[in-house]
C-alpha cells in the first residue's frame, strides 16, 4: 500500500472544510488551498493568527479570496476546524 500518510488526514480535513462552505481546491500536497464561503480570507487569516494558529494568507489579486492550510496532526486539524466552525457559522 504506497498510500501517503499525508493522504487520509488532507482527505479529512479537506471534507469538514467542504462541510464548512469552503470551497477547497483538490490536493496532492501537505496543504489545501480553500475559499472561506464569505471570501473573507484576511479576516480569518486574522482571527485565526489571534488564536495562534497560522494559516497562509498571499494578498495578491488572485489568492486574496484564499488561504494556504497546512495539514497537521489529527489534534491540529481538529483545532483549526473548531476556530473555523466558530469564526464561520
Amino acid at each position: 500500500d504506497n498510500v501517503s500518510p499525508i493522504q487520509e488526514p488532507r482527505t479529512k480535513l479537506t471534507d469538514q472544510l467542504t462541510n464548512l462552505g469552503f470551497r477547497v481546491w483538490p490536493s496532492q500536497a501537505n496543504f489545501v488551498m480553500v475559499r472561506p464561503p464569505e471570501g473573507n480570507a484576511k479576516d480569518l487569516y486574522e482571527s485565526l493568527k489571534q488564536r495562534g494558529i497560522l494559516v497562509r494568507y498571499f494578498n495578491e489579486i488572485s489568492l486574496k479570496d484564499k488561504l494556504r492550510i497546512s495539514v497537521g496532526t489529527d489534534e491540529e486539524n481538529t483545532v483549526l476546524v473548531n476556530a473555523l466552525k466558530e469564526l464561520v457559522i
